[in-house]
């Protein structure tokens, strides 16, 4: 009886573990598809863990269960890649149960002849088993894990933050503070780089150049000595100034001595500087282009106002105007010989040169024994000397002079001029050039 029902017992116990095969066999499956695809790309030994921690026993996998980059999924295993069930000792004692019954004994027994029969899962395949080509390894292409990855790098969360970092001490974001500060003062002050600073100053020179420098040419200037005419319904002298220059008048006698001026009066867009006490000098500056307008001039000891035109031109300017008053002023020279003098306005010829502007016909006269100070014209049957010396023979008709010392006289024909330079006496020689031109030519011919 007892016999019985220990037979009984472990026929219970088969039946019992026949029903729990398959349900322990799917879900082992399960297991072993999810850790396949999880380890598909990644590399063998990676894998082998991945399979390891869902708790099936390592397998070699078959060669058309290995995935590729390009496949997201890896492919069915077949039942032949599955882990066999443990076998079940049907021989060993097991307690039995009077009056228990085995319904399902032979189909437990022909399901545990399938599972013998079955072939098991070959253990010495090698997980490299699929050939690798310059390096890389045919079970992970896409990632080259290390060989010596362990469990803890593999299950490191990648978007887990970063420590945060160790506290700051007071000094370190006072000076923190203290920098961005002075970095924003100098943004805020001084925002352009040196380079660039040039660059602005460039422009900015460039702009002013082309705004300040007039579109015509400058004026050009000019020196000149003009003889002032005292007689009713004469025109009066225009004296050429320019916008940005100034012109000086200078009011002299005959002689060339300054005629000094008691009061002036003008009208237009000029700025003129009057002279001091005593003074004969005017500096005449226009305040437009286009300034027009006239100047009048009381001089001391003249009853007879003198009157001058001012106006602004764009291709001369008078840089200085000699008026010169045909009669003697208060600091006149006295002459040394009486009745020398003599110029009346509209002696062109004298003026022209005194100017030092020889008229058409001039002949130029050879001078020796001075320096090129002093020169010598033949006009019109008549003999001109310009120069600073004072001449003392021979007697001349007329003689002008400029503010600057020069002297202009006018003479009869004279080889000889006898003059004067600070009391010293000096010789000159008068002579045509052409003359003397072709005597040396001549005496060079005879030789």
């Amino acid at each position: 009886m007892i016999k019985v029902l220990s037979r009984g017992s472990k026929w219970l116990v088969c039946a019992v573990l026949v029903t729990i095969a398959p349900l322990a066999a799917t879900t082992a499956r399960q297991a072993l598809a999810q850790a396949a695809s999880a380890a598909a790309p990644l590399a063998p030994g990676a894998a082998k863990v991945a399979v390891q921690a869902a708790g099936v026993p390592a397998a070699p996998l078959a060669p058309s269960a290995v995935a590729t980059p390009s496949a997201p999924s890896a492919p069915a295993l077949t039942p032949a890649a599955m882990p066999a069930a443990p076998a079940v000792d049907t021989g060993a004692a097991l307690p039995s149960a009077p009056g228990a019954s085995v319904p399902n004994a032979q189909p437990a027994a022909a399901s545990d002849t399938m599972a013998a029969g079955s072939p098991a899962p070959s253990q010495t395949g090698d997980e490299t088993a699929l050939p690798s080509s310059d390096g890389v390894n045919p079970r992970s292409p896409g990632l080259m894990l290390n060989s010596d990855s362990t469990p803890a790098d593999v299950g490191a969360d990648p978007f887990a933050e970063p420590p945060p970092p160790p506290p700051k001490t007071p000094e370190q974001i006072e000076a923190e503070i203290r920098s961005r500060a002075y970095d924003a003062a100098v943004t805020g002050l001084l925002p352009l780089r040196p380079g660039e600073i040039r660059k602005l100053l460039e422009t900015y020179d460039k702009t002013q150049q082309a705004v300040e420098i007039p579109v015509y040419p400058y004026p050009k200037p000019q020196v000149v000595i003009q003889t002032v005419s005292l007689d009713p319904g004469s025109q009066p002298l225009e004296i050429k100034v320019a916008t940005g220059h100034v012109s000086t008048l200078n009011v002299m006698d005959v002689t060339g001595a300054p005629w000094p001026i008691q009061d002036m009066s003008w009208a237009g867009n000029f700025e003129i500087v009057q002279p001091e006490t005593g003074g004969a000098v005017l500096r005449i500056t226009p305040m437009s282009e286009f300034a027009y307008g006239n100047i009048s001039i009381r001089l001391i000891g003249l009853s007879t106002p003198v009157t001058f035109i001012m106006k602004a031109h764009r291709d001369v300017v008078q840089y200085r105007f000699d008026a010169r008053i045909p009669q003697f002023g208060p600091n006149a020279k006295p002459p040394v010989i009486q009745g020398g003098l003599n110029i009346a306005a509209g002696n062109s010829i004298l003026a022209g040169f005194l100017e030092g502007v020889a008229p058409d016909g001039a002949e130029r006269l050879k001078v020796d024994g001075v320096d090129g100070r002093t020169s010598a014209y033949k006009y019109a049957s008549e003999t001109y000397v310009r120069t600073p010396l004072t001449l003392l023979s021979p007697g001349w008709s007329s003689s002008v002079s400029s503010g600057d010392g020069m002297n202009v006289y006018q003479l009869r024909d004279a080889p000889v001029l006898l003059l004067s330079e600070e009391g010293e006496m000096k010789r000159a020689r008068l002579s045509d050039k052409d003359a003397g031109d072709r005597a040396s030519a001549e005496k060079d011919q005879t030789k």
